[in-house]
């Protein structure tokens, strides 16, 4: 089996060689088995950094034992610590190395261990320290592109600009089947093995956190209750979060699914997205979306083996993530009126609203549009609506509501 992250460019690549000069500290968070550490021993090896991983025992007793002679060994030229929360104390060593030399770009961090690593980090090295997610591969690097393609074109003021800026990356794309995408999925282990054998890599994946890691966080004994909860919010990938139909299906609390919820959050498994309800002019559905960070994990947790549209959607929001990570001037949610008007997701990029909808069908039309009309309706910082599916043509279905393919976009 070869592994993918030899040979997919990472986007991120980029922005974490920027933060290097900006911060003494880059902290690179995401899920387990995204590539952090590929990633980072990428920028180490080009800055000329040294290298610890603390999987090593020899290594790792080093920086338990002794975290200032660990960090005095590693010079004063920048340095990788993979697997850093291994060591509790070397934080506060790090914080005080930081405190007496406070030049940019002295350690590059990262861990298996997202929520140890995340509150280590956080609780020592606070105006000190950036983070950057490493989300699974985007359709992008697995298209071997350098740099995210985003979706910040889309709000842009000259409609005939937007719409040649679709027909070149849906020209430069070809025409994709999302179900095909959706079952490759963007864990780079799992894209690197046959298709045939993918969502067992993947199973597996679930069955070790939900019964090894998430049980270090949590401190639980159930761990079969814990996995039937992980692979029950698989299967909900893409519907409104029902936390108390969650404790209902399992027979446990409401406060404890919250702090299990939290618990995949904070291991970059799940994402909640809110829901948009500023200046609405009418009552909004409050709860958040649910969404799987990646369409097969969600696929092979829910042991589904027929892709739907919520796994194209899923498909879709992990794109929009990392579209949002790019910028501080960005966020993302979703819209619903009780009236039973929705919108799948609603862009905000500097003041401005972007209302999307994503559709299976290789045939769109105004039908498909009306919620987005409704929506621009009452919100007027919204340039245009657009209506993602597997129709080809790209065009204007209404005026202010574009129609497109979803790989011109992705």
């Amino acid at each position: 089996m070869s592994d993918a992250n030899d040979h997919y460019p990472r986007a991120i690549h980029l922005q974490l060689t920027a933060d290097l000069s900006l911060y003494p500290v880059v902290a690179v968070m995401g899920a387990r088995q995204v590539g952090k550490s590929t990633i980072c021993q990428e920028i180490a090896e080009a800055q000329g950094f040294a290298r610890r991983t603390l999987d090593e025992r020899d290594v790792r007793e080093q920086a338990i034992a002794d975290p200032e002679g660990f960090l005095e060994d590693l010079g004063d030229g920048g340095a990788f610590i993979d697997e850093v929360q291994r060591a509790p104390d070397l934080m506060l060593a790090i914080k005080a190395v930081v405190d007496r030399d406070g030049r940019n770009g002295q350690y590059l961090l990262s861990g298996s261990n997202q929520p140890k690593v995340g509150k280590s980090v956080g609780d020592s090295l606070v105006g000190r320290a950036t983070y950057r997610t490493l989300r699974p591969l985007t359709l992008s690097e697995l298209r071997f592109g350098e740099e995210f393609r985003g979706w910040s074109f889309l709000f842009g003021p000259d409609e005939t600009a937007v719409l040649a800026e679709l027909e070149q990356r849906a020209a430069s794309s070809g025409r994709l089947d999302w179900r095909s995408v959706v079952l490759t999925g963007g864990f780079p282990r799992a894209v690197a093995a046959p298709p045939e054998q993918r969502q067992r890599i993947l199973d597996d994946y679930v069955e070790i956190f939900s019964r090894r890691d998430i049980l270090e966080i949590l401190e639980v004994e159930s761990a079969p209750r814990l996995e039937a909860f992980v692979r029950l919010t698989a299967a909900r990938t893409g519907q409104e979060l029902n936390v108390t139909g969650l404790s209902n299906d399992l027979g446990t609390p409401v406060t404890t699914i919250r702090r299990w919820l939290e618990a995949l959050q904070r291991s970059y498994l799940i994402e909640l997205v809110p829901p948009y309800s500023r200046n609405s002019g009418q009552r909004v559905i409050k709860a958040p979306k649910l969404y799987s960070v990646d369409a097969a994990l969600a696929m092979a947790a829910a042991r589904d083996t027929t892709p739907t549209g919520f796994h194209l959607e899923t498909m879709v929001a992990s794109d929009l993530f990392v579209w949002r990570d790019g910028a501080p001037t960005r966020d993302l949610y979703h819209w619903r009126l009780s009236s039973g008007q929705e919108v799948d997701f609603v862009l905000e990029q500097d003041g401005h609203l972007l209302p999307v909808e994503v559709k299976a069908a290789e045939s769109v039309g105004v039908d498909e549009a009306r919620h987005l009309i409704t929506f621009r309706e009452r919100h007027t910082n919204t340039p245009r609506g657009i209506v993602l599916s597997s129709d080809p043509e790209i065009r204007v279905i209404r005026p202010g509501i574009l129609a497109c393919p979803w790989w011109a976009v992705l």
